[in-house]
């Protein structure tokens, strides 16, 4: 169906909800409602915000429909209390940082990067080492990081667990793993499978303390190693996955990586990396095609494939019986042998 212009416009224009609601989690606003609906005057006394322009965000954020008004009263919503509020166990302001702190100066010089076919690392942050060692450099933004890709995860992991047999395997590696949650997820399913999480160093004690909080410290393994200079266990592993990191790497860079694994893998071991693929036209998804591009302003030539194209990667880094295999959720596994 055709777009009208008022749906144009409102795609063109999103970003001023994006900043709103941002700037409401810098500024705690919903934090100030957890305890039952407040004025205009107490929410901003309480925040330390001027009462005019405090006004007029909690009027847009009405709007949005993450606050509710009652006569001179503002309130959270069911969402707002769900996910906005810091004390919530689904509290999304590290979502908010990391859009703040990582996305949005990226993208503000999108056109430059489509332009010259490169990222913008220099543009937005003044400086050209990689996407990840900025990264890196705050440990604040590492734990932003690991709960964005923790969030994106869920829905994948409930559909792993029900497309993928882990029965037939001994011991299981996931390289990158967040914050842990595949690994824990197959540790309570399959309690004889030996786990391991292959994690950068600078990631490993984040996601060793997250393994810890959730009871798994003797069950899960850390190590570390780095998947791209080869630095991973080598033949203890029958299976190996790799979730949602191909893309972030120019193919080159992806080949490299995929001959590490397929070398560190035993005779008759599996890897399965997990993506969000392009369709096989180009078409979309519409998902997938906008992290294209957050790749392209953000990383040294990381891009989306086709199923296709990962299968050929697989091919030519030794994988047989590469195949591609749809899951309940979000990703599809790509998956190959070693002979």
């Amino acid at each position: 169906m055709e777009m009208n212009k008022e749906q144009i416009v409102d795609l063109m224009m999103g970003f001023f909800k994006t900043k709103t609601i941002t700037s409401a989690l810098e500024l705690k606003v919903f934090d100030a409602l957890e305890q039952g609906p407040a004025t205009a005057e107490a929410i901003c006394e309480h925040r330390n915000i001027a009462l005019q322009s405090g006004k007029r965000l909690l009027i847009a954020l009405t709007a949005i429909g993450l606050l509710a008004k009652e006569e001179e009263r503002f309130c959270l919503t069911q969402a707002a209390r769900d996910y906005m509020v810091s004390g919530s166990a689904q509290w999304l302001g590290w979502l908010g940082r990391h859009i703040d702190t990582f996305l949005y100066p990226l993208w503000s010089h999108t056109a430059q990067g489509v332009r010259d076919d490169k990222d913008q690392r220099r543009a937005a942050f003044g400086d050209e080492r990689s996407w990840f060692s900025i990264l890196y450099q705050n440990p604040q933004d590492v734990v932003d990081f690991q709960e964005f890709l923790g969030m994106f995860a869920k829905p994948f992991i409930e559909g792993m667990l029900q497309g993928f047999d882990f029965s037939g395997y001994r011991k299981f590696m996931d390289i990158g793993s967040g914050i842990g949650t595949l690994p824990m997820a197959v540790a309570a399913r399959y309690p004889q499978l030996g786990l391991s999480i292959c994690e950068l160093p600078q990631a490993t004690s984040f996601v060793r303390d997250k393994i810890a909080e959730n009871g798994y410290a003797e069950r899960i393994k850390i190590v570390a190693g780095d998947v791209i200079s080869g630095t991973i266990p080598k033949g203890e592993h029958d299976l190996v996955h790799l979730g949602w990191m191909l893309h972030d790497y120019a193919p080159d860079i992806q080949m490299q990586i995929l001959r590490h694994i397929h070398e560190a893998l035993p005779p008759g071991g599996t890897f399965i990396a997990s993506e969000t693929p392009l369709a096989d036209d180009e078409s979309g998804p519409l998902f997938t095609s906008l992290l294209s591009i957050n790749m392209l302003v953000s990383t040294d030539g990381g891009i989306e494939s086709t199923c296709a194209q990962y299968l050929q990667r697989f091919t030519e880094a030794g994988f047989v019986n590469a195949r591609v295999q749809a899951i309940p959720g979000p990703r599809t596994l790509f998956i190959g042998e070693k002979r």
